[in-house]
């Protein structure tokens, strides 16, 4: 099965924030459309990038702060089974700052209809998987970069085929308080970050997931099985009757005179015919389970990015880079002439179709925020219709400066 992207893309608009270029791409481009013998912005664009990576990296540190204390409270038994302590100071710390990280890093949180619609739906590949959610205290998802596909799906022994569209979550989220067994005193706290994940398979990524086989493959197994079983079975009645009549012979009880040869042997030779035909569907069902187990891990294993630790600060890296672009896109095309908040969004989506090929919502609002704060563009006195305007550069870059040395003295805001 191949998956291709909806070739008509037109037809659906971006549905999040998410530049999907390269940070360097997006520089690049930008040098590269400057007017010839216009004064290059490098230094203040320099002096931004850092200030934001500063902040990103205090960002971290806090992060990696909140999780140890988040473990060790779960450690220490201090969430309740059941349900997830919101109140526990560790773990509501730790919930704050990785929601403000995926908003950062333009993820938006599934909520837990988005889940059960996912859950819902027919899935794509062979492989169908239980999630127990009596054994999850917390399931928290957050996903980034939707993707309309389309792919050819075979049954009936490849025989029938059909074309599926769906949605493709080019990043998915995962930070779930689960335990190992129902009532388990002490749960455990798992983050992870998957690629490429269909929604409707979204139920293959969870915890406490167990693969389960299809109505399908147990027909094709069972089936023949248990006609065989059937015939053999007839056999062992035929046996059974025989031996009957043989002792009723002996006994007197009958004057009828059986047939006497292969009684035992009928008997013998129909139960191992039985058990053989049992144990052979076992058998099958079995290795049908492990191809299934099999191809579930290939998948958790091929579409894992990170857990724990490493998938927030892989997020921690993916949201820098966002801020970034959204900064350095807003500085460039504000420029020395004043646009007004629609006007500079409208210009910068055109701008990143044409150039990069990148179609997306280009959050206008959170840039301009960032320029705000940082102090390297204004807003007219017009209040909140007024257009915004570039520091010029040099006074823009006296202000980076600044701010690099607050944040060196009292760490990211």
């Amino acid at each position: 099965m191949r998956s291709e992207p909806v070739q008509n893309a037109t037809d659906h608009p971006p549905s999040d924030h998410s530049i999907r270029a390269p940070l360097a791409a997006v520089l690049h481009a930008l040098d590269a459309a400057r007017p010839p013998g216009a004064a290059p912005a490098t230094d203040v664009r320099t002096r931004l990038l850092a200030v934001l990576r500063l902040e990103s990296t205090c960002r971290g540190d806090a992060l990696k702060s909140a999780f140890a204390a988040a473990r060790d409270e779960l450690e220490a038994g201090d969430w309740p089974a059941g349900t997830y302590a919101r109140d526990a100071r560790a773990g509501a710390a730790l919930g704050e700052q990785l929601s403000s990280l995926m908003q950062r890093a333009n993820y938006r949180e599934l909520s837990r209809q988005d889940l059960l619609d996912a859950f819902d739906s027919q899935a794509l590949s062979d492989v169908q998987v239980a999630v127990d959610m009596d054994r999850i205290d917390r399931l928290t998802v957050f996903a980034r970069g939707r993707e309309r596909r389309t792919e050819t799906l075979r049954s009936w022994f490849g025989l029938r085929r059909r074309r599926v569209e769906f949605e493709v979550l080019e990043r998915v989220f995962v930070l779930c308080v689960h335990r190992d067994r129902a009532g388990d005193p002490r749960p455990a706290l798992g983050i992870k970050l998957f690629r490429n994940i269909p929604v409707p398979d979204l139920e293959v990524i969870l915890p406490n997931s167990r693969v389960r086989m299809r109505t399908m493959d147990q027909a094709v197994i069972f089936v023949p099985a248990v006609v065989s079983v059937v015939l053999a079975a007839s056999k062992v009645l035929f046996s059974l009757t025989a031996i009957i009549g043989l002792v009723k012979f002996w006994l007197g009880l009958t004057s009828e005179h059986p047939v006497e040869s292969g009684g035992w042997g009928l008997v013998a030779a129909g139960s191992f015919t039985l058990l053989g035909i049992t144990m052979g569907a076992w058998t099958k069902y079995q290795k049908r389970r492990l191809q299934y187990a099999n191809a579930h891990a290939r998948t958790l294993y091929f579409q894992t990015l990170d857990s724990e630790e490493g998938a927030f600060l892989r997020v921690l890296d993916e949201a820098y880079e966002e801020e970034a672009k959204e900064a350095a896109l807003a500085w460039e095309f504000l420029g020395g002439t004043p646009r007004s908040e629609p006007d500079l969004d409208a210009a910068i989506e055109r701008w990143l179709l044409a150039t990069l090929g990148v179609r997306c919502d280009f959050e206008v609002d959170d840039a301009l925020a960032k320029l705000e704060r940082l102090r390297v563009a204004e807003r007219s006195d017009d209040g909140a219709s007024g257009a915004w305007r570039a520091v010029p550069a040099d006074e823009a870059s006296a202000r980076l400066r600044t701010a690099w040395d607050e944040g060196l003295d009292g760490g990211a805001r």
